[in-house]
């Protein structure tokens, strides 16, 4: 009986271990890789300043940060020049300054996986990314994750995606476009 009542405060504590764990540890995927939802105030201004990002051998990759989510991700966006998706991947294309690439890739809710799309080099910016679901059953794949840059300086930029659950894992689905802005 001792031994049974001792067992169940074993069981109560590791469980209430557990949750204080899940509520404070970190998060495997970055959480600029997560999905966004929320819409937050424009801004005209660049927050992503190329500064030393423009040499493409001597600057390493880094994930942008979105500078305009007003239009939700699932909306049509003016002034796109190119929507490219999955057959798109390492294409090269040319921008003008102030035109918009969209890049739209499939993804399947409730995996667990999610694109992580670091840039390297200079010339764009990230408008705004998410993930947005159009719906459909759960064996085909319904989800999309969305992302929309901006030309705003001179200049190249080569995104490298990866469909991943983790940041560091290897060998899944990946996305290149070298962007050139004149």
């Amino acid at each position: 009986m001792i031994a049974g009542i001792a067992l169940v405060c074993v069981v109560a504590c590791a469980a209430v271990i557990l949750v204080f764990l899940m509520n404070t540890a970190t998060p495997s995927v970055a959480e600029s890789a997560q999905p966004t939802y929320t819409a937050a105030e424009p801004s005209t201004v660049s927050l992503q300043d190329p500064g030393s990002q423009c040499n493409l051998s001597a600057a390493g990759s880094r994930i942008p940060v979105p500078v305009d989510t007003s239009v939700p991700i699932q909306d049509p966006m003016p002034g796109i020049r190119y929507s490219l998706n999955e057959s798109d991947s390492d294409r090269t294309i040319v921008l003008d300054k102030g035109e918009n690439v969209e890049i739209n890739l499939r993804w399947r809710p409730g995996h667990g996986l999610y694109w992580i799309v670091p840039v390297s080099g200079c010339g764009i910016e990230l408008v705004n990314d998410g993930y947005y679901d159009t719906g459909t059953d759960f064996w085909n794949t319904s989800g999309h994750y969305r992302a929309r840059y901006r030309a705003v300086s001179p200049g190249r930029s080569v995104l490298n995606g990866e469909y991943l659950a983790k940041p560091k894992e290897v060998g899944n689905l990946r996305f290149n476009l070298t962007v050139i802005v004149k």
